[in-house]
Formats: C-alpha cells, sequence, structure tokens
C-alpha cells in the first residue's frame, strides 16, 4: 500500500539525507490530486509534547499577522496542542496543561537580587532559559540571556565554531566580573552525537575540552567556582553492542566536577547522585537556604564558597562510557584538560536517565529533562510518562473544548494528527498518536488524515519504513486514519529561525499539497 512512498524514502537513503532531513512527501491520488490537506474548519492536533521546536509551524497556522512569509491562511482552524508551547498561544487551549515547578534555581537567586547570566548557542538556547526556568518563557529579574548562533550541521568543518563562540563569551564576562551566577551550555555533543561520525564525535569532544581547559584556567585565575556536569549521555557511545551506529541518547551516567580554586585542600563529595542535586548544591556554595519544594540533596559537604561567582557548565550529551576507544569517542579524543580537571578536583556521577529525572524507567535521558531537573533541584514528572496514561477516552473527554469540537463535525470537515513517527522520543511518540486514534475512532470520526513527522535523532536516521510498515498495519486493523505526509523533523520542527528556509516548505505541504508526491504515478518535484 505504501510502497511508492517507501521507494520515495530509499530514493533519499540512498543520497544520504536520514529522516531527520526528509524533505515534504505528499500522498497524490491516482488521478493526481494531493490528499488529505489541512483545510479551514478542519481539526489540526499536533501532538508533539515539548514545547520550544513546535513553535514555528504554530505560529504559521495560528497568528494572522505571521510575517515571515506569505502563506494560505485558515482562520477557521480549530488548532490544539498537545501542550502549550508559548505563553502566545494562550487562545488555543491544550490536550494537557503543562507543569511549571514553582521555586526553581532562577526564581531563587533572582529574590536574592544576585545577576545570573545565560549563555547557549541558539539549538541550546530555550534550554538554559525556558526549561531551566521551570517551563518559563519570562526571565527573572537580574537575569541576562546571550544567545551564539549555531553552526549549521552541513558545515561539519566548522564543528569548532559555536563552542569557541560559547566559551568566548564566557570568558569576557568572567573577566567583566559582572555576575554571580553564570549557566553556560556546550551544545556540541548532543548537535553532533546524533551523526554516526566517529571522528566527528572525536573533534567535537577535543574542541569542547579545549574550550573547558581555557575556562577553567580563567575560573582559577579569577576566583571562579566552577560545578562542570551534563544533561544526559550521548557521545559516550559511538556504537552499540551489535556494532551498529548509536546516535540515540543514552542511559549513562554523567559526571560532576567542583572546581573551586578558593577552598584550600580536598573536599568530600557524595558517592553518586542525581541532576536533581545540582541545584540545591548550588545554593549550599552560594551561601543560600534552599526551600522547601526542592527535594534534592547538595552533594558536598557543607561549605560556602568565597569564590567571585558560581558557574554551572552543562556538557551536553557528555556521558560516562566504557574506557574503550574504540566505542567511547570522548575516550579517543585528546582531553588533557578534563583529565586534570578530574585529577585535581572532587568529582562524582549523576544519574541522569529513567525514573531518577521524572522519566519512564530505563529510559534514556534527553536535554529537556534534564534542564528542567537541574534548575529545579526535584524529580519532576515528564511528559512522556504524564501524557501517555491519560490518552484515553475518558481523560480528553475533560477537555470540553476539545471533546465539542470533535462531537460538532460536520461531514465534510476532517481531524489531522500531526506527530512524531518514533518509538519515543521528548517530542512524542508513535503510539501516543495511535492511541488518539482509538479515542477518535470512538467519538466515531470519520476522516482522519496523518502527517508523520520522522525522527532521525531519538530514533534510528534511517527507521522510516520500518515505523511506517507498522504504524501501517495498526491502521488497517483499526479501520480508521490514513497517512498523507511524511517530513522531517528538520523541516517540521525547526527552532532556529530558518522560516523561508525550513518551516515554509513543512507548512506548504500540510496545506497547499507541495512536496515530492507518491503514488503510483511517477513523482513530482517539489518547487
Amino acid at each position: 500500500m505504501l510502497d511508492s512512498l517507501f521507494d520515495l524514502i530509499r530514493k533519499h537513503y540512498d543520497q544520504g539525507i536520514s529522516d531527520y532531513s526528509l524533505p515534504p512527501l505528499v500522498k497524490r491520488s491516482h488521478d493526481g490530486r494531493v490528499v488529505g490537506r489541512v483545510g479551514d474548519g478542519d481539526v489540526l492536533v499536533f501532538a508533539c509534547r515539548r514545547g520550544e521546536r513546535e513553535i514555528q509551524l504554530t505560529e504559521a497556522f495560528v497568528d494572522p499577522n505571521f510575517p515571515h512569509f506569505e502563506r494560505t491562511y485558515l482562520p477557521n482552524l480549530a488548532f490544539f496542542p498537545m501542550v502549550e508551547y508559548h505563553s502566545k498561544f494562550a487562545a488555543y487551549p491544550p490536550l494537557f496543561s503543562t507543569t511549571r515547578p514553582e521555586k526553581t534555581l532562577g526564581e531563587v537567586l533572582a529574590q536574592h537580587s544576585l545577576k545570573q547570566l545565560r549563555i547557549a548557542e541558539s539549538e541550546k538556547f530555550p534550554h538554559v532559559t525556558y526549561f531551566f526556568n521551570g517551563r518559563r518563557e519570562a526571565s527573572f529579574p537580574g537575569e541576562e540571556r546571550i544567545k551564539i548562533m549555531s553552526t549549521a550541521l552541513e558545515r561539519m568543518k566548522f564543528v569548532e565554531h559555536s563552542t569557541d563562540e560559547v566559551g568566548k563569551m564566557l570568558i569576557s564576562r568572567m573577566n567583566a566580573a559582572d555576575f554571580d551566577f553564570a549557566l553556560v551550555n556546550f551544545a556540541a555533543g548532543d548537535l553532533y552525537g546524533h551523526l554516526p561520525a566517529f571522528q566527528l564525535h572525536v573533534r567535537c569532544a577535543e574542541a569542547v575540552d579545549r574550550v573547558l581547559g581555557q575556562i577553567a584556567a580563567h575560573g582559577e585565575q579569577l576566583s571562579y567556582c566552577l560545578l562542570i556536569t551534563a544533561d544526559h549521555g550521548l557521545l559516550e557511545q559511538a556504537y552499540n553492542s551489535d556494532g551498529s551506529a548509536s546516535v540515540g541518547h543514552t542511559r549513562a551516567m554523567v559526571p560532576f566536577i567542583l572546581v573551586d580554586p578558593t577552598v584550600p585542600g580536598t573536599l568530600s563529595l557524595a558517592p553518586d547522585g542525581t541532576l536533581a542535586d545540582v541545584a540545591p548544591t548550588v545554593l549550599q556554595i552560594m551561601g543560600l537556604r534552599q526551600p522547601e519544594q526542592m527535594t534534592g540533596k547538595p552533594l558536598v559537604q557543607p561549605y560556602v564558597s568565597s569564590a567571585r561567582g558560581v558557574i554551572l557548565i552543562i556538557l551536553d550529551g557528555w556521558g560516562i562510557g566504557t574506557e574503550d576507544a574504540k566505542i567511547n569517542p570522548i575516550c579517543a579524543a585528546r582531553t588533557p584538560h578534563l583529565n586534570r580537571l578530574l585529577a585535581q578536583y572532587p568529582h562524582t556521577a549523576l544519574h541522569a536517565s529513567g525514573a531518577q529525572v521524572g522519566l519512564a524507567p530505563h529510559s534514556s535521558g534527553n536535554s529537556e529533562t534534564g534542564h528542567l531537573t537541574l534548575g529545579a533541584g526535584r524529580v519532576v514528572v515528564q511528559d512522556e510518562v504524564r501524557i501517555p496514561q491519560n490518552l484515553n477516552a475518558q481523560q480528553l473527554m475533560k477537555n470540553r473544548r476539545f471533546y465539542q469540537t470533535i462531537k460538532q463535525l460536520g461531514s465534510h470537515q476532517a481531524v489531522h494528527l500531526l506527530f512524531l513517527l518514533s518509538p519515543g522520543s521528548s517530542h512524542g511518540s508513535t503510539d501516543e498518536a495511535v492511541k488518539l486514534l482509538a479515542v477518535l475512532k470512538e467519538w466515531e470520526v470519520e476522516r482522519v488524515y496523518l502527517h508523520a513527522i520522522t525522527d532521525g535523532r531519538s530514533a534510528h536516521p534511517f527507521g522510516a519504513v520500518k515505523y511506517l510498515t507498522k504504524l501501517q498495519e495498526i491502521l488497517d486493523q483499526a479501520e480508521i486514519g490514513e497517512v498523507v505526509t511524511i517530513c522531517g523533523r528538520e523541516f517540521m520542527l525547526d527552532r532556529s529561525g530558518w522560516y523561508l528556509q525550513r518551516t515554509k516548505a513543512a507548512y506548504e505541504a500540510l496545506v497547499d499539497g507541495k512536496g515530492l508526491y507518491w503514488s503510483r504515478k511517477t513523482e513530482q518535484q517539489f518547487e
């Protein structure tokens, strides 16, 4: 049934284009008409649940004054996000409310009138702001944010560029001595760790180590206290046990190093901990009382640092892996500066996955959960646990707006599910779309079209054919739903401001039917 689609996908695989970067693929009927486009008066459920990557495409659908490109606007579209992607979309209530922990580290520091600095490249900017602040867009008083534009992934020869720029910015502010606390994210490990390229991973590790060495040297000279950790594992494992490339997040523990040049002698750290223990550790070092909402425990013996300021450094995707240099790029890399810090300063290992950070047991960690937990100082039950448990008719019926909209559909109206084609990701999963389908069938919806976002990050980079085959078997058995659009995350879930280059193609595929077509006729190139 999907043979022509699979042939089209495999042609892209042959060109080295993974699921992440698949261009829009649109279903066409035998007579040449596009099938299942989102129309005015229809219902669109954006069944992804993270937030920051969904904003640009949501803007294109709901903003009547959308400025980034001309589009076919649908003023009567009933748009339902899975969760609230941004407060500016308040007129479009989500299927599930957003959990926002109170008394995060940023909030406590602001209450003490301390100056905060947040630095990250654009790919991870939401993590050091929105997620670290407890899923809040607004900055706290005294919080300054600096965004460094990420280097395009296709420009591999510049892999070190953004890492260098983030490091330079931090060092310049250390010299200025104009902050009390800084949060800095080095994104390279996560951005490039998803690619099956061992030597590229090694370059990432060496670039991060080099910049980390520069920061540590300045910190020791200028009396700054550094806390070095990570949000989840990835870069430490390049291959699976069967020899295939490992490109997904792992369940590895992550390092925690306390570099305080103002303390003579050796500090004692807990033998292990979790990401939830980092915020309480920061507060203790700064001599601030831990709020009762924070249930994590300080990792260090009681003491107050006399350092000029505290800097929390996140090495994104930097887990603790095997010492085998053939499997672990970090081990294969030359990292003299990290090795020195580990030898000279106290360090421990932190759990960054599974139930210990609010995820399902045995699940891998991710950047959103990691930064949320780091900032909250407690375990927050994550959406990938909470939402699937409540994707049923009984719970969704409580959302009266959604339920009434569905029940009042006319015969000419359709429901569209825009979802992530993946066994599991922080953005969503195929299973969640299937659960929504079951609810729509129970509510006797006749026309449901599925628009699949191919993953290529949390899932196998060339796994779409396999996942679509399984999905089609489910649809055949359920007798509801038709797959009509396939498009990669690079287009559908761009968060770097590439509206014209990426979001436009995604929107025009969903609404206007522009793309590469699959049917029994010859494919047609999209413009």
